[in-house]
């Protein structure tokens, strides 16, 4: 197995294991504080991991996360000048299948071919293979996303290097990723679930992710770190054990109040209001324009 001899992001070799964090082999960097995973897996040890994921037809669509969809395709169509959009890392397609109703030119990568197989019996166009093996079939795009991706690589660099390569100068790149710093992490600590290897790899901030972006030729337009999981906090504590995108998990129905009941939904505003002040939201949600 190879390892990191220096930081992804900013390629310092003043590099500190962090011991209570050790078994999940967890490094971070004291000249820039980016907190990542020191092994560099396998293809062998990554095909095997993720052969177990499910995108099959249980998998729960939430209305919710739907309409949320929509609410971020509005926001992109100040920068639509090609009308055409990249997700990376696009799961089953469902955030492309909305985007392709608002009328999109849609385009997506995949690792999963049992999430290829799904997104191109919507009528998508995915493509097979992490952005780097399929860079150059992708026209220049608009919009590139990448909901809850740049945690699975090693070097996040090379991808929002490539990801750049897929967007014209003045194109927006949206991303999501977990927030290392976030409430939950500081309560859950080794226990948390999103703390996990092979699957997670890289471990961002607000000021980790920005300053990678800034590195890549990309403007900060906002960043936001908001939302709580009860879900994962029960799971991590107690012995009832559940899915969060689950139809009847705790934060579905905790999301579902929030939308049908406007105290709850006034709550919900102050609640990530506080959170994003912290900067201890458990996701991070960044905006970046690219500039060269």
């Amino acid at each position: 197995m190879n390892y990191h001899t220096k930081c992804p992001i900013c390629n310092s070799t003043n590099l500190l294991v962090l011991e209570k964090y050790k078994s999940n082999h967890l490094t971070k960097c004291t000249n820039c504080n980016f907190v990542f995973c020191k092994p560099i897996p396998t293809v062998e040890e990554l095909n095997d991991y993720y052969a177990e994921y499910s995108y099959g037809g249980d998998y729960f669509v939430s209305p919710i996360t739907l309409k949320r969809y929509k609410e971020i395709l509005k926001g992109f169509e100040k920068y639509k000048k090609n009308n055409r959009i990249l997700d990376v890392g696009c799961g089953n397609g469902l955030f492309l299948s909305v985007a392709k109703e608002l009328g999109w030119e849609c385009y997506g990568t995949e690792y999963s071919p049992k999430a290829v197989e799904l997104c191109r019996n919507r009528g998508l166009t995915v493509f097979q293979g992490s952005l780097a093996d399929v860079i150059n079939e992708i026209p220049v795009v608009d919009i590139v996303v990448s909901f809850e991706v740049i945690e699975h690589v090693s070097f996040p660099g090379i991808e929002i290097e490539n990801m750049s390569h897929a967007l014209r100068v003045g194109g927006v790149l949206y991303l999501t990723t977990p927030n290392f710093n976030s409430i939950s992490r500081l309560l859950l600590k080794d226990k948390h679930s999103e703390i996990t290897y092979p699957e997670h790899l890289s471990y961002f901030t607000a000021s980790t992710l920005t300053r990678l972006l800034k590195s890549k030729g990309f403007m900060k337009k906002r960043i936001e770190t908001t939302g709580i999981s009860i879900s994962r906090i029960q799971s991590a504590i107690t012995t009832k054990k559940e899915n969060p995108f689950q139809k009847n998990s705790t934060d579905e129905k905790l999301r579902a109040g929030m939308e049908s009941k406007w105290w709850l939904g006034a709550i919900k505003q102050v609640v990530n209001a506080i959170l994003n002040i912290t900067r201890k939201g458990s996701s991070l949600k960044g905006l970046y324009v690219k500039l060269r």
